[in-house]
């Protein structure tokens, strides 16, 4: 059986793994016989020094230098060798059943399950960033096979938590020993949250008698992230040479980025820099979005301290409804905010999952609070302004404007942008031309010299706020609402004038596509609170409807999507 490429590619944006060394058990045969008794004796008796087999010393030395690579591993470096051994290993292993060994697997889906269960055991043992890497994967479940994309979902769930020692160590070293009696009035020790990154105790500072939100990055982070960002590097090229697929151009800038949110003193920068813009943005007066203040006092590189927040993660939406809070109001608030950022301040939040916002009631009105701003990304301009011309593209059926985008950004078929954006399924000369995922990828990356990175964590937030409306039970109309953020952008960005009525006429069309849109929209929603279905228990929303389309549309390609994905 060979194995076709569209099946294997996946794997490459991961990268790691090593090679394994082969044993060869050898004998040892003794030339001469030691009569030790004897020897000691006249050893003893004449005072002389007794002369130790080499081979007892070649192993007694390798013995003491494994001890003490292993002890100095363990102790000073956190287990770095360790757990960069065991990732090259289990990716070079991947990539040699897949590119070589495949053909001894009565059905590729055998070889899925186990290199999948093998990969997830690496990840979960090697946690940090390889839990981040994990967790990508599992938030990009279509490019992967079922058995990788029903296993990973469970590493959301999988991040650990550091004894306090190691936390108490973290803390005098970046506070002060004294920190507990200078700074907190109060430091409660049993974490109340635990991420890939770092975990959050709650405490109260002494001098501002404010509760806070303390988070300590995860002693191992600073001392293995450069290493296991260069085998991730490393590995997205050795991948890139088995499976013949651009896999090297995105590495370097995913590296950056997450070396950047490493670093908390960046994400209190970023979380100040988004607090002003909605301060001096009158268009999000009366959307009631809120971000936490941070102390920079006693913000650190491994340290931050933020105010602490009583409110309802987006994460429990059985808590939500039970508060009463307005399940409309908070996707509203979500998708606005978002698109503001995407097309008016080109500066997004690219981690806006439901665990990272926070819904609450403060001086009688419901907001929206928005944590953990590590993971931002900047957009150029240009980039910016093609985007929001692409959802006005979609409703103005403007193929060709879409088609130009397109190819400046170096895709090879324009007509997949337009199908990802379009949401229907691909006209039948695109499905011969694209007859699996690897001839997609291919079409896909035209030119990847050309394609816009920011595109590769901006597609990653969308599908967060689409699996968001859709497990709210799609309550507003994600697609709608983002276009008018990109009109809203147009429009202040434009010139609008009677002597020429051309942005005049394209603002009316694209208005009467979206009241069309709206008007099918509705008529999904009363179905839903007609069949009591308004909290999307039993997946009749606009959501479910697009999300079937798109697994229909993926089926057609060659690629399966598993449910929840």
């Amino acid at each position: 059986m060979t194995l076709n490429k569209s099946t294997n590619y996946f794997y490459i944006m991961l990268g790691l793994r090593g090679c394994h060394g082969i044993y060869r058990q050898g004998t040892l045969r003794h030339t001469r016989r030691i009569a030790f008794s004897r020897s000691f004796q006249r050893t003893y008796a004449t005072g002389s020094k007794a002369k130790t087999p080499k081979a007892f010393k070649i192993i007694a030395a390798a013995t003491g230098a494994s001890v003490l690579v292993y002890g100095i591993d363990e102790y000073f470096y956190l287990s770095l060798l360790q757990r960069s051994a065991r990732a090259v290993y289990v990716l070079l292993w991947i990539a040699y059943q897949y590119g070589v060994n495949a053909k001894k697997y009565d059905k590729i889906d055998d070889l899925h399950e186990k290199a999948s269960e093998k990969l997830l055991q690496m990840l979960s043992a090697n946690k940090g960033l390889y839990i981040k890497l994990g967790q990508a994967i599992a938030n990009n479940g279509t490019v992967f096979p079922l058995a990788y994309q029903k296993r990973f979902i469970n590493l959301y769930d999988a991040a650990p938590e550091d004894p306090w020692a190691e936390i108490d160590r973290t803390l005098r070293r970046q506070l002060g020993e004294n920190y507990e009696k200078d700074i907190f009035e109060q430091f409660d020790r049993k974490p109340m949250a635990s991420a890939s990154i770092a975990q959050v105790h709650k405490a109260k500072l002494k001098k501002e008698q404010q509760e806070v939100a303390v988070k300590v990055q995860h002693p191992y982070i600073a001392k293995q992230i450069n290493v296991d960002l260069a085998i991730y590097r490393a590995m997205s090229w050795v991948y890139s040479k088995i499976f013949d697929l651009p896999l090297t151009f995105f590495t370097q800038y995913v590296s950056d980025q997450l070396v950047k949110e490493s670093d908390f003193r960046h994400e209190s920068a970023n979380a100040a820099k988004l607090s002003g813009l909605l301060a001096h943005d009158p268009a999000m007066d009366s959307l009631n979005i809120y971000i936490p203040k941070n102390y920079d006092d006693y913000t650190r590189g491994l340290i931050l301290v933020t105010e602490w927040i009583d409110g309802i993660s987006l994460a429990d939406k059985q808590k939500l409804i039970d508060a009463k809070l307005d399940i409309t109001t908070m996707m509203k608030q979500y998708v606005q905010v978002f698109g503001r950022q995407v097309f008016n301040y080109g500066f997004c939040h690219s981690d806006p999952h439901p665990g990272n916002l926070m819904a609450r009631i403060h001086n009688g009105k419901q907001e929206l609070v928005i944590l953990d701003h590590g993971l931002y990304v900047s957009l150029p301009d240009k980039f910016r302004k093609e985007y929001c011309t692409i959802w006005e593209s979609l409703f103005l059926y403007d193929k060709k404007k879409m088609e130009e985008i397109a190819h400046s950004w170096g895709i090879g078929d324009p007509q997949i942008l337009t199908t990802m954006v379009q949401l229907k399924p691909p006209p039948k000369d695109f499905i011969a031309r694209n007859t699996s995922s690897y001839d997609l990828i291919k079409s896909f990356l035209g030119d990847e010299t050309k394609f816009p990175l920011q595109m590769l964590f901006l597609l990653r937030s969308m599908r967060m706020m689409q699996n968001l409306n859709q497990t709210m039970g799609s309550p507003v109309n994600r697609i709608n609402l983002f276009t008018n953020c990109a009109l809203q952008t147009l429009a202040e960005e434009r010139t609008f004038s009677l002597r020429h009525p051309g942005p005049w006429i394209q603002l009316l069309k694209v208005k009467i596509s979206l009241f069309l849109s709206d008007v099918i929209f509705w008529l999904f929603r009363i179905r839903q609170f007609v069949t009591g279905d308004r909290y999307g228990g039993r997946g009749e929303g606009i959501e479910d409807y697009i999300d079937q389309y798109m697994r229909d549309t993926a089926k057609l390609m060659g690629i399966e999507i598993a449910e929840g994905a």
